[in-house]
């Protein structure tokens, strides 16, 4: 450590890596590249995000029903990942915390049930939700509680604003707070989740923002002059915005991961456009890709 013209004394570092260095995320990603699953996994700093696309070719379905089926895996690439990973920390001398993992099956049905995931003897929970970098998603993959959460994240900035207002803080600084503080957790992500929303759901994202404008601009008579005043869009608008951006910056790079996923546009003999993709389910066709095609 050195300050100035001052150093530390050297101390020998036995285990782990410094926080705040600069070599720290280089020698941790040095160290977890050999943690490669046989399926599709994601991995971020020290969380490690293993999933799989279960088609009824890898399964036998039991008990079928509009509500509720079950499957049973020949052999399921979950659970052969889970003991490659709790075997690679094992070797690694790390330790596999069982009760910070969890399992979450995404699908249509209402009721799906199957083995359950064991780690070192464990079972490990299933969630009927789970938080990816700061986004939640339940298992129908509808966002309700993402949009819970991001309100209630925002609740304490909203008091301050109200007791900002009354300690004489003029309308830009609370304005500026606001959009510092507040509008970026209400907009996190929202490609990944903003176009699978209900109408019920962004009315209330649209009631937050509105309350906050209302708490900076009492005097002003309406929503759309607090708008016009603080040359903000409405926020539905906004997160639009924020998609639209996000699929053309996707359309103009080939090589992005994600370009494969827009439909593409051929032209016939007349130059006509091809009609928009079919999708075969009501989720698909509220999809990123398809909504904003």
């Amino acid at each position: 450590m050195k300050y100035q013209n001052l150093c530390s004394v050297y101390r020998h570092c036995h285990i782990g890596v410094p926080q705040g260095t600069i070599l720290g995320p280089l020698l941790w990603n040095a160290f977890v590249y050999d943690l490669q699953p046989a399926i599709s996994h994601i991995k971020y700093a020290d969380d490690t995000t293993i999933y799989n696309v279960v088609k009824k070719s890898h399964v036998t379905v039991t008990d079928s029903t509009a509500r509720k089926a079950t499957i049973v895996f020949s052999e399921n690439p979950l659970q052969l990942s889970a003991e490659y990973a709790a075997d690679w920390c094992h070797t690694n001398y790390m330790l596999l915390n069982t009760t910070k993992s969890m399992t979450c099956t995404f699908t249509l049905q209402k009721t799906l049930s199957s083995t359950p995931i064991q780690i070192n003897n464990t079972t490990i929970e299933e969630k009927s939700s789970v938080c990816l970098l700061g986004v939640t998603y339940d298992k129908h993959l509808k966002f309700s509680q993402h949009v819970d959460k991001a309100i209630e994240k925002t609740r304490g900035s909203v008091h301050a604003i109200t007791r900002l207002k009354r300690a004489g803080v003029g309308t830009k600084s609370l304005t500026l707070f606001y959009k510092a503080r507040i509008l970026p957790i209400l907009s996190y992500a929202a490609p990944s989740w903003y176009p699978f929303i209900s109408n019920h759901d962004k009315q209330r994202l649209e009631r937050h923002q509105k309350l906050c404008l209302r708490l900076i601009h009492p005097e002003l008579d309406n929503y759309d002059e607090r708008l016009a005043h603080q040359s903000l869009n409405e926020l539905t608008v906004s997160l639009d915005i924020a998609c639209l951006r996000y699929i053309e910056k996707i359309r103009g790079n080939e090589c992005h991961p994600l370009f494969s996923y827009i439909p593409t546009i051929t032209t016939g003999k007349n130059h006509r456009k091809q009609a928009r993709p079919i999708s075969r389910t009501a989720l698909l066709g509220r999809s990123l890709f398809h909504k904003y095609y």
